[in-house]
């Protein structure tokens, strides 16, 4: 997947991830690394790495976890995105729910179209569909599926029986923005690999002065890519974005975090340097 399209809420990077990087480590290589210090809570005084781990026998190692987000508004507009739904289930489980039998649905909105309406007016939009679909109750009965313009171009439908695999759909009610084209896919592709490509280097830089202190130590980066899959190139692309670049010496190696699941609760770390 290599991309992680949710905004992790914990404040912590060790409780974000890097717990689990250090699992992985240590089952890679034999190691007994621990926690020893959050270096950015308890050394205030000048830029840190996140973290410092300690191993009986081994060189400290302290760890630097830095995000790549594309595009740039990405996690602004996601939030919009989950404000939304939040809005929607309100609605749906309060006024629609009780009027339909039990299954599974679906609301598709237009993304663009979302964005241009502001925080506040989002419960009225979803109340607008809700009651949109309670006057055609009947036609829905019978086609599963509704659609219209106003407020913002939408559809609700009855997800069909051989859609059900998806674990995303495991709640009974699933929202789902529109689909970038592929022309729209292989235009922003190369716009992305450049602009991956100078916050990468911006986040090189940054690194190699927060591991100034920490030359007897092994100094480890952790990249995690955030953004719309249809927008983020392949992760060979990615590998060799990083491999490319040019890489501050006081920087030992170079960790790709990869989710595995939807919910990305299962993330993977491939070395890349």
């Amino acid at each position: 997947m290599v991309s992680f399209h949710c905004l992790r809420d914990d404040k912590c990077e060790w409780g974000k991830g890097l717990r689990d990087f250090a699992i992985q480590f240590n089952e890679a290589f034999g190691k007994d690394y621990s926690l020893s210090k959050c270096l950015d809570i308890s050394k205030r005084d000048s830029k840190q790495p996140e973290v410092l781990l300690e191993a009986l026998g081994n060189k400290p190692m302290v760890i630097e976890s830095k995000k790549i987000v594309y595009p740039p508004d990405y996690y602004e507009k996601h939030r919009h995105f989950h404000h939304f739904f939040k809005s929607f289930v309100y609605s749906y489980v309060r006024d629609l729910k009780p009027v339909l039998p039990q299954n599974i649905y679906e609301i598709f909105i237009n993304e663009n179209a979302l964005y241009q309406n502001k925080k506040p007016k989002l419960p009225l939009i979803c109340k607008q569909i809700v009651s949109h679909v309670l006057q055609h109750i009947e036609e829905f009965h019978i086609s599963k599926k509704i659609s219209s313009t106003e407020p913002i171009p939408w559809c609700f439908r009855q997800v069909p029986e051989n859609e059900r695999d998806d674990e995303s759909y495991k709640s009974g009610l699933k929202l789902s923005g529109s689909a970038k084209s592929l022309s729209y896919r292989f235009q922003t592709l190369a716009e992305a690999e450049e602009e991956i490509t100078k916050r990468l280097a911006k986040h090189l830089s940054q690194t190699d002065m927060k591991f100034n202190e920490y030359a007897n130590c092994l100094k480890i980066l952790v990249i995690e890519i955030c953004g719309e899959i249809l927008s983020i190139p392949a992760p060979e692309v990615i590998v060799e974005i990083i491999e490319n670049a040019t890489i501050p010496p006081s920087i030992d190696q170079i960790w790709l975090a990869d989710p595995q699941d939807e919910a990305e609760s299962i993330i993977i770390y491939h070395q890349i340097v």
